[in-house]
């Protein structure tokens, strides 16, 4: 993580706003994965049901940490 070169120049603020927005979209789709999923395990057992929100918690998870890692990676620090 070092400092772009000053050749680059100043970085246009619309790419930290599109890391934002993809920011943005990966916690709405993993709010609503969470929520089908939620939703789609009701009438299961107990424990069928636990271990299915236990799974789409982690799917949750993953999407967001997903949206965060492009971001990242393809907008804010490049560049």
């Amino acid at each position: 993580m070092t400092r772009c070169p000053p050749e680059f120049g100043p970085k246009s603020p619309m790419v930290n706003a599109a890391g934002w927005v993809v920011v943005a979209l990966g916690l709405i789709l993993g709010a609503l994965l969470f929520r089908v999923v939620a939703q789609r395990s009701r009438g299961l057992r107990w424990i069928f049901r636990v271990a299915v929100i236990v799974l789409g918690l982690a799917g949750m998870a993953v999407v967001w940490t997903g949206g965060l890692v492009l971001a990242v990676g393809f907008f804010f620090l490049r560049c």
